[in-house]
């Protein structure tokens, strides 16, 4: 007699995100990802580093003098600003990529548009809206970059798409070479709108949505399916079937306003179930929007939203343990962006103020731009060896002491572009580490907001210093040095308060409860993978599987009953096996009871 037993059930190999981006390896796909992010890299340094050039090559046409060049060097700066904070809140809410796209498009038509300027106000307007796109695209491009990298080679490529602000320079300045003398100051603009457009279009066609950023949404499929692409276009491959924890994190409620949290002795961040009457009031306050419909009722909707998420994002960043990462960091941030941004963009004005012709003042910015490729080349080996913040602090202090000699320097000579060029190099260092170490210490949650604060902080830094540079500059050409040098010391010494991120695997939740889920997760895949694929899979947790097989594109047998499916290739053949293997299983077991 035939007895009725259950079939095996199959026991999926569970990777934590870290585990999986490990096994998926570093090649292709990480070289894909650095170009087209470098080259949003370095169509931000085009934009803002033209200013410098467009201040001297529009002096004749818009009647520039050097308080109304500082204000249009400033009016960058504001865009910045703007774009910094608004669009490093937009990074973590609506994903890397598209916030990506949209910075891009910003940048490329406003700096285009620019070229069209037929006054000074015009201008400044134009050169505002286009800093909203580069301010808004440098925190998502370092926190997309991360989140692709194992931590093995992310010190590397997190470097290597910080030197692309060197390829920017140097387009800049090259451009600015050839067409300021000759066309003018209007296609010089028009060309330097160029990088972003292209970047746009290769980042919409090459690069996908980050995974950790789709799987702190509870998106765990698709970001099974770019880890899946990442490993086919590096050519490793992934177990048979690997699964991807899955868990609501609560760091999304205490961002969102929906639960409050506190901070333990230990500094660690717990989160609380708010009263059931916060919430009700929370939704009365809009009066039930989106159910009674109305676009201006729903607007109320999504502006109250946004407001809660933005007032839980600062109070999440400004509360401990973030807090120890966020002053020294914004103190970095104002030391060296007022620092180096009041000497940069003023080395022209230096260079014609010495006596240099005008077609020479262009060489030898150039020059200054090619100064960054020594910086950027030890700065690669340097933040692994040395650790980011070690680097940071020893550059930014190298960087104080050539502004102090730049001021010293004699008028004749090569001396001013030696003191200029070796101030460019040094600083590139302090910058290349600071991008990432501001990247690599947020969780996955926070890493664009925390990006974005520290950039528009920097960039509130930068305008104030530029705009006084241009007054300081009639009283005498070494005061913004001087000034220049004391905002990269206090810089410097504000990094030595940081841990070293080096090496460490990237966090995806400051909420000490996600924290605990994803430690259940992490190294259970060197333990299964040992072990047999086969057995039951069973008792029930409060967490789901997505579970991706990357033959047959299944997806959901898991812990907590989640059930999904996604396309796959190559998949009836292994459905046959399978089918087959149950089949044997289950006559054995019968022979067996025989």
């Amino acid at each position: 007699m035939l007895v009725s037993l259950p079939l095996p059930r199959f026991k999926p190999l569970t990777m934590s995100m870290e585990e999986a981006l490990s096994q998926a390896g570093t090649g292709p796909f990480q070289w894909i990802v650095l170009g087209v992010c470098g080259l949003a890299n370095a169509a931000d340094a085009v934009e803002i580093l033209s200013v410098g050039l467009l201040g001297t090559a529009a002096e004749h046409d818009l009647n520039l003098t050097p308080k109304r060049t500082g204000a249009l060097d400033a009016c960058i700066f504001v865009g910045m600003f703007l774009g910094g904070l608004s669009w490093g809140f937009i990074g973590d809410v609506i994903g890397r990529k598209r916030s990506l796209l949209v910075a891009l498009a910003v940048n490329a038509v406003f700096g285009a548009l620019s070229a069209a300027s037929t006054s000074l106000w015009q201008l400044m307007v134009l050169r505002l809206l286009a800093g909203l796109g580069v301010g808004g695209s440098m925190p998502v491009v370092f926190s997309l970059m991360s989140e692709f990298c194992p931590p093995s080679s992310r010190g590397k490529f997190m470097a290597m798409l910080a030197s692309f602000w060197m390829v920017g320079s140097l387009y800049s300045a090259s451009m600015g070479w050839m067409l300021l003398p000759t066309a003018g100051w209007r296609a010089f603009l028009l060309v330097a709108s160029l990088p972003a457009a292209i970047c746009c279009v290769l980042m919409a066609a090459l690069v996908p949505e980050s995974p950790r950023y789709l799987s702190i949404m509870g998106r765990g499929v698709e970001a099974g399916q770019v880890l899946l692409r990442i490993s086919r276009v590096n050519g490793t491959q992934l177990p048979e079937d690997f699964a991807l924890p899955a868990f609501h994190h609560r760091d999304q409620d205490i961002l969102a306003h929906k639960t409050a949290f506190h901070t333990d002795a230990s500094g660690h961040v717990h989160a609380d179930a708010l009263p059931l009457s916060y919430n009700a009031v929370a939704g009365a306050g809009c009066g039930g929007a989106s159910a009674k419909g109305g676009a201006l009722r729903r607007f109320r909707l999504g502006a109250f939203e946004t407001f809660e998420r933005a007032v839980g994002v600062l109070g999440a960043l400004l509360t401990p343990p973030l807090r120890t990462y966020t002053l020294p960091l914004a103190v970095a941030w104002v030391g060296l962006c007022g620092g180096w941004y009041c000497t940069v963009l003023w080395v022209p004005r230096y260079f014609k103020d010495r006596g240099a012709k005008e077609a020479s003042v262009y060489a030898q910015t150039f020059a200054v731009a090619l100064a960054n490729l020594p910086g950027n080349l030890a700065s690669i080996w340097l933040v692994d060896r040395l650790g980011r913040r070690l680097t940071a602090c020893v550059c930014m202090a190298g960087a104080c002491v050539c502004a102090l000699l730049f001021a010293a320097a004699p008028a004749q000579g090569v001396w001013p572009l030696l003191a200029a060029c070796v101030f460019n190099g040094v600083s590139v260092g302090g910058w290349n580490s600071l991008d990432m170490i501001s990247a690599e210490l947020y969780p996955t949650s926070l890493r664009s907001s925390g990006f974005g604060l520290l950039n528009a902080l920097g960039r509130v830094a930068s305008f104030i210093t530029t705009y006084a540079a241009g007054n300081l500059l009639e009283m005498a050409l070494w005061a913004p040095l001087m000034m220049a040098a004391v905002l990269l010391a206090v810089g410097s010494v504000a990094m030595l308060s940081l841990p070293e991120p080096a090496g460490k695997p990237l966090e995806d939740s400051f909420c000490q409860e996600d924290k605990d889920h994803e430690g259940l997760f992490s190294g259970s895949f060197s333990g299964s993978a040992s072990s047999s694929r086969h057995g039951t899979y069973g008792e029930g947790s409060g967490s789901a599987t997505h579970f991706l097989s990357e033959e047959d594109g299944l997806a959901g047998r898991g812990v907590g009953g989640s059930s999904a499916a996604i396309s796959g290739e190559g998949g009836f053949g292994n459905r046959k096996e399978q089918a087959a293997e149950k089949v044997a299983l289950l006559a054995a077991s019968c022979i067996g009871r025989g």
